[in-house]
């Protein structure tokens, strides 16, 4: 399940992912309602095995957290893997690799993507959500791709993340089609901006057909380690070095993809996403502490 619409990018481009609906609950959290508008097929939802929760977030302003919790970032290949792209963001400002989303998302009148709003400092990607009185006062998001550097097919994508308290500001992390033409779509970790309890992914599949999906609790306010493992016919989902779900068959995609992070502000009345209501802190920041991709060494 995608958390919907994408940017106008800094290749001016509209792309949209369109609506999922929710058909068949298997775990008391899955969620209610239809998703983005587009005329989507809906996915088939299983459960994940369960994080371990962190602390609980507490209400009003979101507190600015530098520590990633210890976890280093990977160096060098692994067995059956090879290195194709790392950043531990150690540098002052967002390096040639990246490009920064730049416009309103398709199908979202409640969201804006502005480059202003993604930062390096500290050892960290920053991706800032916060209200824009130039924008008619919605909350500016920010999202980036190395598609201009990277582009692969088949691969392992580690990112080490966490998100902050913010009803109605949801996360991606994401593989899009290097020819910016969807579907595919491939979403290892994302949300719809409601309780941060709860991480999606779903892989949209090139002949349009039924998306699949599924969920895994925790508390995505701490720092965690999402992955993917994508190789042909088969995408392994994993959380904190532990595989969660594994999807497999004909709608795996086979084209060369790249990665995509953001955040984004949802219009109220969508159904699925959750908008920006009176408990939505000022900021919303989307934290990266480092991002490694390999080439699948057959």
């Amino acid at each position: 399940m995608s958390v919907g619409a994408r940017a106008v990018l800094a290749f001016a481009c509209v792309v949209s992912v369109g609506a999922v609906a929710y058909l068949t609950f298997v775990a008391p959290f899955a969620p209610a309602g239809t998703g983005p508008g587009g005329g989507k097929a809906s996915p088939r939802w299983v459960t994940g095995t369960a994080a371990t929760p962190g602390a609980s977030p507490s209400g009003g302003r979101n507190p600015i957290v530098v520590d990633p919790g210890g976890v280093a970032m990977p160096r060098g290949d692994l067995p059956g893997w090879r290195l194709s792209f790392a950043d531990d963001f150690s540098g002052v400002a967002l390096d040639e690799r990246w490009f920064a989303y730049d416009g309103q998302p398709d199908n979202d009148p409640g969201g804006w993507f502005d480059p202003s709003h993604v930062s390096v400092g500290g050892g960290l990607l920053t991706i800032g959500g916060w209200r824009e009185p130039a924008r008619r006062d919605l909350y500016v998001t920010g999202g980036v791709s190395n598609r201009n550097a990277v582009t692969q097919t088949y691969g392992r994508f580690d990112v080490r993340f966490r998100m902050d308290q913010g009803t109605g500001i949801a996360y991606a992390l994401l593989l899009w089609p290097a020819d910016n033409k969807y579907p595919p779509e491939i979403d290892f970790a994302e949300d719809n901006g409601r309780d941060r309890r709860t991480m999606y992914a779903s892989v949209h599949a090139a002949d349009g057909s039924e998306p699949e999906g599924s969920s895994v609790r925790g508390d995505f306010t701490q720092w965690h380690t999402a992955s993917l493992e994508w190789t042909p016919g088969r995408l392994v989902f994993g959380l904190d070095g532990r595989v969660w779900h594994t999807i497999t068959g004909a709608q795996v995609p086979s084209e060369p993809m790249a990665l995509a992070l953001q955040s984004q502000a949802w219009y109220c009345g969508h159904g699925w996403e959750a908008c920006p209501d009176a408990t939505t802190p000022e900021r919303v920041n989307l934290q990266v502490d480092w991002v490694v991709s390999y080439a699948y060494d057959r």
